[in-house]
């Protein structure tokens, strides 16, 4: 960045303060937090380039997020959609995995896993979010997560109001349709309940994580919101490079 140290500060100050909600947004998008990082990365080292940025402090999140959102959807273009039913083949390749089984054993009972289930629905959505389009999921992580309005995630992807309402809508009713159909959670005979089935084998004791909710999207979104930005837990991380893998085995790779 070639402006004045004042201006170097302001962006240091900036980025540090927006850098945790970043990377869980690309996290959340892009199901990798590893990729996420190295996005987040990018972006600031995109903001040290320009010779202005905004001043205003909201004006600056939202330029970050526009640079980051574009890496991301770059990066998106680039991969395969991620087909339904990907978590169980990893389930499957999981019990299978006599070290992998053995050593989440010894978590159980653990502190780190109390929130495995609340954890698990998190990582679910992003993955599901991995079957849409890049621009619907942003949108709705944008509107829904991160306290866009409509007019600003139009600024952020670039896009028209009008769009950007569409790829909202767009992205809660495929959501939904998926959820009805698969998550045992909302109809109690979905083919997936694995948030709950960690809970027991980790002996984590919290239960559903939709228990005393409508179990609609809006309550999952409540749910995951208020998990907030937390990084993956390591055994989370384990498993996200285990879906990589099942997927770069497939034709075309990822």
């Amino acid at each position: 960045m070639r402006g004045s140290t004042e201006q170097r500060a302001r962006l240091a100050e900036g980025f540090q303060e927006c850098r945790q909600a970043l990377t869980g947004y690309l996290t959340k998008l892009l199901a990798r937090e590893d990729v996420a990082e190295e996005l987040v990365q990018q972006a600031a080292l995109r903001a040290l380039e320009q010779e202005v940025l905004p001043e205003a402090p909201g004006e600056l999140r939202s330029w970050l997020f526009r640079v980051a959102t574009n890496l991301a959807i770059d990066h998106l273009r680039r991969q395969a959609t991620w087909r339904e039913g990907v978590l169980d083949d990893v389930r499957s390749r999981v019990e299978r995995s006599e070290g992998f089984v053995a050593a989440s054993r010894l978590l159980a009972g653990s502190p780190e896993m109390r929130a495995i289930a609340r954890d698990h629905l998190a990582v679910c959505f992003a993955c599901t979010l991995r079957s849409l389009a890049p621009q619907e999921s942003a949108a709705l992580l944008l509107r829904e997560l991160y306290g866009f309005t409509t007019q600003e995630v139009a600024e952020v992807l670039g896009a028209r109001f009008a769009q950007a309402k569409r790829w909202i809508q767009a992205a809660r009713a495929s959501l939904q349709a998926r959820y009805q159909r698969t998550c045992a959670l909302v109809t109690q005979e979905g083919a997936c309940f694995q948030c709950v089935e960690l809970d027991r084998f980790f002996e984590a004791g919290a239960g559903d994580p939709l228990a005393g909710t409508d179990r609609s999207l809006g309550a999952r979104l409540v749910v995951i919101g208020r998990r907030g930005d937390e990084p993956l837990s390591p055994w989370h991380r384990q498993m996200m490079k285990l879906v990589g893998d099942v997927l770069e085995e497939e034709p075309g790779g990822r």
